[in-house]
């Protein structure tokens, strides 16, 4: 250590190295004659977010000369050491104030909880209820609709404890009694005779074979009960678009002993109407079948049937098998029909009937008879909710309960 005068205070500057060091005394006293250098020391100085880590340092001892440290261009010594301290701070932090440094500190903070949150579940037991997770499954599976199976999740959510929601068999004996509450079926309808009935739908949904099941059902109880009287019954085919379909009608008309007309347009179909309106009590009326999104033809099979007095009960067919956005696209397109109701037909070619009840529910229609096989005589029934809920695959359907809930009286 050199001498110095033991009224002079002894000061200390440290950098990076000692050059620096003298970089910044200059920096701060004008030149190396304003002070004087009386010792050096290896230390280590703090950097980074809080001063977390340290590195290695050059430590100087120094004193200013007199004369100096009162000099217009320094205020005070403490000054001075402000000066040194920001210098190294904005070196070691690439020119940053501190103020910038805590702002960034703080917003890196803040955005590392925010992708922890990101990483955290919604809620604390969505991801984690394996039941909900289950049923969602099994609704998928069944083709139900996204909407249907979200409303079903969230009603579970909303109305079971989570003590509940741990008892699979109790969520899921719930959720089948909901899908059987979701599905309307038509009541029959009763209106003095004759009563006309039209069935529409798009191509290849089995429309003709429709009629002619709903006919033989009249015929065949009358056959079975001889006490109950014979119900007069006529068809019509309107349908000009499928090779066969008279042909297939006659068929079921010679089968079923009913006479079968045929009418090429709305004239056609008003004068056969007006002649056999006061013999039937019943009259089915076959329809074309058209692309839902052929407006044209809908149109104008809109146009034959609007004759006046037929005041008909309109039923639309579907295929079981149709996709659920397919079918909201062809209810909405015969839409103007009016139809009561929809007839579910050719559920023996699926096994899965979540797209028809969930469209059904969302669009609130009612189903009336659903249909599953050719046979005439047998493959046509009148819409049950059990029917339906005995036929959801991978749920176990209590059959007793959904027989005491939804069977018929």
């Amino acid at each position: 250590m050199l001498a110095t005068d033991e009224n002079q205070e002894q000061l200390s500057v440290t950098a990076d190295t000692k050059e620096d060091c003298l970089e910044r005394l200059i920096k701060l006293y004008g030149s190396k004659s304003n002070f004087e250098i009386v010792d050096r020391a290896n230390t280590t100085q703090k950097y980074g977010p809080f001063g977390l880590f340290q590195k290695p340092a050059v430590k100087l001892f120094y004193v200013v000369n007199r004369g100096v440290k009162n000099s217009a261009a320094f205020e005070s010594e403490a000054e001075s050491q402000k000066l040194i301290k920001e210098d190294v701070l904005r070196k070691m932090t690439g020119g940053k104030s501190i103020a910038e440094i805590q702002i960034s500190e703080i917003n890196a903070k803040v955005n590392e909880i925010a992708s922890a949150m990101q990483k955290i579940p919604r809620s604390s037991g969505e991801e984690k209820i394996e039941s909900i997770g289950r049923i969602e499954d099994m609704l998928d599976d069944n083709e139900f609709t996204r909407d249907f199976i979200l409303g079903i999740s969230a009603r579970l959510k909303k109305e079971f404890s989570l003590d509940d929601l741990n008892d699979f068999h109790k969520v899921e004996r719930q959720v089948v009694d909901w899908i059987g509450e979701s599905i309307e079926v038509a009541r029959p309808k009763h209106s003095r005779p004759p009563r006309v009935v039209v069935i529409v739908g798009p191509t290849g949904v089995g429309k003709t074979t429709t009629i002619g099941k709903l006919a033989a059902q009249n015929v065949i109880l009358h056959k079975k009960s001889p006490d109950v009287p014979a119900i007069r019954i006529s068809m019509i085919t309107i349908d000009k678009t499928r090779i066969g379909a008279e042909k297939q009608l006659q068929t079921f008309g010679e089968v079923l002993d009913l006479p079968v007309h045929k009418a090429e347009n709305a004239d056609d179909l008003k004068s056969i109407f007006d002649s056999i309106k006061g013999d039937n009590d019943v009259i089915y009326i076959d329809t074309s079948g058209y692309s839902p999104n052929d407006s044209e033809n809908i149109a104008k099979l809109k146009s034959t049937l609007s004759v006046d007095g037929l005041h008909p009960d309109v039923y639309l067919a579907l295929a079981a098998s149709t996709k659920a956005r397919d079918i909201k696209n062809i209810m909405q397109n015969y839409e103007p029909f009016g139809y009561s109701s929809v007839i579910v037909t050719k559920c023996d070619e699926t096994t899965r009937l979540g797209n028809i009840i969930s469209v059904l529910n969302e669009k609130r229609k009612a189903i009336s008879y659903w249909t599953d096989g050719q046979v005439i005589s047998r493959n046509i029934q009148r819409a049950n909710i059990v029917d339906f809920l005995i036929r959801l695959s991978g749920f176990t359907v209590d059959r007793i309960h959904i027989e005491e809930k939804f069977g018929e009286d």
